[in-house]
């Protein structure tokens, strides 16, 4: 066994080129399309070792002798069974390196802020006894790592490295959560909360790319997981395949979350066609919930406010009124509702005022709804409402 044992980094590096063919792992490049198998690559290491994990004493082992999984954050979508088995490493002074391209042999990309890219795994770390070398630091894009003094939590970035003040449990396993995006940035979580956000990746390898996960030290690794859907989505990805050809892109293309979220409730409506019906068109009636059994409806709607009351400077009370093809809605649709406003009749624009949302969607009864908005001061006396994803 080598002299070095340091604690597991997870190295998100371009350590070196590697054709798309030969990458150990395939990211689906068509994640919003249901059942939830292809919205990610997915590894839990349940059946046998990896053939990426190399080494003499990198091992599966069973995951309870290490501590029980407690404390991980509830989500809407199990991603991944019953856990028996998770990955001891003890990489002997060497990188394991777990090689990334899209399906369709692409490069993992996360040049848009729209799609990012996500790397999440369970993890146990254990202290460093010294930190990852300089020339390994160097070639990642970033690197995770709990420091040798003080438990606590690093990473390395192209401003040089950050630490968080929490200690850090190294008898504990952690969600760890990477969001890369918008092409040089990136996010670290903790059991689906923030610790690091807004810091730049390293300009090493090619910019724009994630091209392979990396380990380096000692430590337990299980549910290694990559795509770009949020493994924290709240959309509960369907689990029937989806049957209907979607229409061309429109005039307003739906983010990858929100073609999810369509893709999910066509699954789940057993919807088989779409006839004509525009992108546009599809949005809509996926935000008014307006589906007949497998039919999906596209039918005018009109969204009024009924009244309003000024509680506070601050604090607006609105009935909100809303008909679909003539009727008044009932039930729960799958936007919120948005509030713009004007300080005089004659402004050109609506301005979106922030922090005047519902906090989940809409539920109509009988073609209202009544909720509180916060609105910013500054003389705002018009109002109109929106339905937004």
């Amino acid at each position: 066994m080598g002299a070095v044992h340091a604690g597991i980094g997870c190295l998100l590096a371009v350590i070196f080129a590697q054709a798309a063919q030969a990458a150990d792992a395939s990211v689906p490049v068509n994640w919003m399309t249901p059942p939830i198998e292809n919205a990610a690559y997915r590894e839990s290491f349940e059946l046998s070792k990896p053939g990426w994990v190399t080494g003499d004493y990198n091992m599966i082992t069973n995951d309870t002798a290490f501590g029980a999984y407690a404390g991980f954050p509830a989500r809407a979508n199990a991603w991944f069974g019953t856990h028996s088995k998770a990955l001891y490493l003890d990489t002997d002074g060497l990188v394991v390196s777990n090689t990334l391209s899209h399906s369709d042999s692409s490069a993992v990309s996360f040049a848009s802020e729209k799609d990012p890219v996500y790397v999440d795994m369970r993890i146990r770390f254990e202290t460093l006894t010294e930190a990852p070398s300089a020339a390994m630091l160097d070639s990642a894009k970033l690197a995770l790592f709990v420091e040798p003094v003080g438990n606590k939590l690093v990473v390395s970035h192209n401003g040089g490295t950050t630490t968080n003040s929490a200690w850090f449990d190294t008898n504990l396993w952690y969600q760890i959560t990477i969001k890369l995006y918008n092409d040089s940035k990136f996010d670290v979580l903790t059991n689906d909360v923030a610790v690091f956000t807004g810091l730049t990746v390293k300009t090493v390898g090619t910019a724009k790319i994630l091209s392979s996960v990396n380990f380096y030290g000692t430590g337990l690794v299980d549910d290694l997981y990559v795509s770009h859907c949020d493994p924290a989505t709240d959309t509960a990805i369907s689990a029937n395949t989806l049957q209907a050809d979607l229409p061309a892109n429109g005039s307003n293309v739906p983010t990858g979350e929100q073609q999810l979220r369509i893709n999910s409730w066509l699954a789940d409506h057993s919807v088989t066609t779409l006839g004509s019906m525009t992108e546009d068109a599809l949005s809509a009636a996926y935000l008014l919930n307006n589906v007949s059994g497998s039919t999906v409806n596209d039918q005018p709607y009109s969204l009024g406010i009924k009244k309003f009351n000024l509680l506070s400077p601050t604090l607006l009370s609105v009935t909100v009124q809303l008909k679909v093809n003539g009727d008044a809605k009932t039930g729960t649709i799958n936007g919120k509702i948005q509030l713009q406003g004007k300080k005089t009749i004659a402004d050109g624009t609506w301005t979106v005022l922030p922090g005047a949302i519902t906090p989940e969607f809409a539920d109509f009864t009988g073609g209202e709804a009544t909720y509180t908005f916060a609105i910013p001061e500054g003389g705002y006396k018009f109002f109109k409402p929106a339905i937004v994803p």
